[in-house]
């Protein structure tokens, strides 16, 4: 899988997984786990994303997608 659509996968399971644990930011475990990739390789994705800035990291494990917006079910 290239680069490019190793990001965006990264990029897609962060999205999808806020939406769906009400803005909570998943773990870089959990990235790994769900895209199928190595811890390593998930740091690399999200220290390029955030120098694309698609996303922002605050903290430890806040991960905010840069103009997201989420619609929550209530």
């Amino acid at each position: 899988m290239s680069d490019e659509k190793s990001r965006q996968q990264v990029f897609d399971f962060i999205v999808t997984y806020k939406q769906q644990h009400d803005g909570l930011a998943p773990a870089f475990k959990d990235i790994a786990l769900g895209c199928a990739l190595s811890e390593s390789t998930v740091r690399y994705h999200i220290m390029m994303l955030q120098i694309e800035k698609r996303i922002r990291v605050v903290g430890r494990r806040a991960i905010e997608v840069i103009g997201g917006e989420w619609n929550y079910d209530e």
